[in-house]
């Protein structure tokens, strides 16, 4: 039977802790990046659905941007409901846009054309493995119209071949651009035996574009690291986390908000960012004071706060 289980911690592909040219030796899959809200879904032994977010199980009364409440009652997941209660060793990952019945969609990207669930991911509790896509493809499509399709399949890429697959606009308009990719070897496993996924995201970000310096004076360390990793689409997950968190329909400013809000941009940047901060910076002296305060100011600045 299937429990709770984040999903997979996807790693920047060009400061990733694997080995590149033996993660790419292979047959890739490259989806777009979504940027919504992450989402799980699976079954007890009775047929009870279960929901959870990036890091908790959630429910009726702790609900993620009403994920919970529309998986367990819409009609249009219904059939996803059924596989999951008769397949209770899988666990069902997605990515939720909302949007649903008008309602605002989550993430920085506002345009997407069909909000809701996009399935991007199955697990088998059984193996312990992530099922390739087009296995779960073949079970979930006849029951659901939104399993996100790979853009590419790609038989042993190089580097440039996936760096140049970065810009896309799955399901947006043409004049909208994607956050980035996800790319996938479902056979490869890293020196540690762990199934590794990597990302690529776009030059709103920063990253990957030869825009952050490799050596820099100390003084100059804090402000390298909150300019390359801290961004707006950062700044909005973090409101988003605050507008679960206090069940706000809008952000609202004051103490307690502010104070959750900003020490999440922290948060996240130490739990998602530090070992490639380390990697790239080439084992930087960094002032942890200095650098929560800078966040702090980029923080309230994308709030127009000054």
């Amino acid at each position: 039977m299937a429990h709770y289980k984040s999903f997979i911690h996807v790693e920047r592909l060009e400061e990733s802790k694997f080995n590149i040219p033996a993660f790419l030796n292979n047959m890739v899959f490259v989806f777009s990046k979504l940027d919504g809200t992450n989402f799980c879904a699976w079954a007890d032994n009775d047929g009870n659905i279960h929901c959870g977010s990036r890091k908790r199980e959630i429910s009726e009364k702790q609900d993620n941007a009403q994920s919970f409440l529309y998986f367990t009652t819409e009609k249009e997941y219904a059939g996803l409901r059924e596989w999951l209660a008769e397949n209770p060793q899988y666990i069902l990952y997605g990515e939720w846009l909302h949007g649903m019945r008008g309602a605002k969609q989550t993430g920085t990207i506002k345009g997407y054309e069909k909000p809701g669930l996009w399935v991007i991911d199955v697990f088998d509790t059984e193996t312990g493995k992530y099922v390739p896509y087009p296995q779960y493809r073949e079970w979930l499509e006849p029951l659901y119209d939104q399993v996100e399709p790979p853009l590419y399949i790609v038989d042993h890429p190089t580097y440039k071949d996936i760096q140049e697959m970065v810009e896309n606009h799955f399901n947006l308009p043409e004049d909208v651009l994607g956050e980035g990719i996800v790319i996938k070897n479902y056979d490869y496993i890293d020196q540690w035996g762990h199934y590794q996924v990597a990302k690529i995201v776009n030059a709103e970000s920063k990253v990957g574009k030869g825009r952050i310096k490799t050596k820099v004076p100390l003084q100059e360390v804090e402000k390298t690291i909150i300019d390359a990793y801290v961004t707006d689409a950062d700044c909005e997950k973090a409101k988003q986390k605050v507008c679960v968190k206090f069940n706000l329909e809008e952000f609202e400013v004051n103490s307690k908000t502010m104070g959750f809000y900003l020490n999440a941009l922290y948060q996240d940047l130490i739990e998602e960012e530090l070992w490639t901060i380390v990697k790239k910076l080439k084992n930087p002296t960094i002032n942890f004071g200095l650098l929560r305060q800078g966040l702090f100011l980029k923080g309230r600045q994308y709030l127009g706060l000054g």
